[in-house]
């Protein structure tokens, strides 16, 4: 199972960002002249801007161009969501996660996302999939952290101490496209929270 959230959370404007770029079906001459010469994702550095870029770009080809519109023209609480979506596409074990062990946070009515919920779902997801068990804590600890980002980034917690869970419904523009399109088990993570 993949865990490739080590490296950013949304990154929301830059993935909208490289979404317009993407639209454009640039080559590699002009996906490189965007990122490093004209700095569309207005990074502080080129390195950054490439490392944003291609992790965007790498969660945005996991959907089709009709997502990649939705990222790019949308308002920002439904661009967010599309993000997530393809985020969550992109890495199966948040999408996992948000399935079972948060959706079970939200049946059970807690206060708060605790840090053991994810080293308890880490531990028994390791058990199914060898190759995690493998992962040292430091970056098991950067998964649980980008995780917990990405969640807040989402609404699905509060940005507070306690991590509280907030309730999140799935906008229609969202929600139609990942039903179109077969995306039922994204969807069904992003519903966790009912």
């Amino acid at each position: 199972m993949l865990a490739n959230f080590t490296k950013a959370s949304l990154i929301v404007p830059e993935t909208q960002a490289v979404a317009r770029l993407l639209l454009e079906h640039p080559d590699a001459e002009r996906w490189r002249e965007a990122i490093e010469a004209e700095n569309v994702l207005q990074a502080k550095t080129v390195n950054t801007a490439k490392s944003y870029a291609n992790i965007a770009r790498m969660r945005l080809e996991t959907m089709d161009e009709a997502l990649w519109e939705i990222v790019a023209n949308a308002e920002r609480p439904t661009a967010t969501q599309a993000i997530l979506a393809s985020a969550l596409k992109f890495s199966p074990l948040l999408a996992e996660f948000m399935r079972t062990a948060l959706s079970d946070e939200y049946r059970r009515m807690s206060p708060g996302l605790e840090d053991r919920i994810w080293r308890s779902f880490f531990a028994d997801m390791s058990l199914i999939h060898g190759n995690l068990a493998e992962v040292s804590e430091g970056t098991q600890a950067k998964l649980r952290q980008n995780a917990y980002r990405i969640l807040t980034e989402a609404g699905y917690l509060a940005k507070n101490k306690a991590k509280s869970l907030q309730h999140v419904r799935v906008l229609p523009e969202v929600r139609h496209y990942l039903a179109k399109h077969g995306h039922n088990d994204i969807l069904a993570a992003m519903d966790c929270a009912h």
